[in-house]
């Protein structure tokens, strides 16, 4: 319960920074997403069986401030938690590999259904415009922030799992 409460808190105050600072963080048109890289890290660390919850709350949030339509962040955000679940399940030795991974895969993910969504409603955009000016920017502010969020979420799961405590 405990581990849903910081994980609850850190996430608002990720949405926080997310909206007043990282949104105004622009290579080209393309932004950071901190709530994607929020969640990829935290599902990296938290192994508590109730995570589905938080992951849910966690879209659902995103959902009320975000201009994409609702199933978009629940795909990303529980494909992310899948993925993670099954790197819990095999002996994961290096975790920020596995942040990079999913962090490149997620906003990959969130990209393509972003664009396809775009393209299904009918607005006039080029593909490769999409691609170079908002995409890859986008995927390059997301991996290097990813870790020293990473460090950050990692320290915050000390108080949320005290050694020697299981979830």
């Amino acid at each position: 319960m405990i581990s849903l409460l910081i994980g609850f808190a850190g996430y608002a105050a990720t949405l926080m920074l997310q909206l007043s600072v990282f949104s105004q963080w622009k290579i080209l048109s393309g932004s950071a997403d901190l709530l994607l890289l929020f969640v990829v890290a935290w599902c990296l660390q938290d192994r508590s069986k109730n995570l589905w919850l938080l992951v849910l709350i966690m879209a659902g949030l995103t959902n009320l401030v975000s201009a994409l339509p609702f199933y978009i962040p629940m795909i990303v955000y529980f494909a992310i938690y899948f993925v993670m679940q099954q790197f819990h399940k095999r002996v994961w030795q290096t975790p920020l590999l596995g942040m990079l991974i999913v962090t490149f895969g997620a906003s990959l993910l969130q990209a393509v259904l972003t664009i396809g969504t775009i393209f299904i409603q009918r607005v006039d955009i080029d593909f490769s415009t999409a691609l170079v000016e908002i995409t890859l920017p986008s995927l390059l502010l997301n991996m290097l922030l990813a870790i020293p969020l990473h460090a950050i979420v990692r320290e915050l799961s000390y108080l949320a799992f005290p050694k020697g405590v299981e979830a």
